[in-house]
């Protein structure tokens, strides 16, 4: 069982990795045309609901993985919205 706990935060964290290397991209472009602010929303708010009902189950991998997902999540929607604004 051990496996799936390391191999979850690992999924995770490869998750992570990809929402940063968009975050990155858009961050080093500017270039938020092409984004779907609404979706990067529901996805924010998906993770968010997540992270509270692995909180409460306790799993101390699946929350460390999703804790490391939450804050990717949570600064590629920071920087989308600002660099909305300022486009706008």
């Amino acid at each position: 069982m051990a496996i799936f706990d390391y191999l979850s935060v690992l999924a995770l964290a490869f998750m992570s990795y990809g929402v940063l290397k968009q975050w990155h991209h858009i961050y080093k472009t500017g270039s938020v045309k092409d984004i779907v602010t609404q979706e990067v929303l529901i996805r924010f708010i998906v993770t968010v609901v997540l992270f509270v009902k692995i909180w409460l189950v306790g799993d101390i991998y699946l929350i460390l993985g999703q804790t490391i997902f939450l804050v990717a999540v949570t600064i590629y929607f920071i920087t989308l919205i600002a660099l909305k604004k300022k486009s706008s």
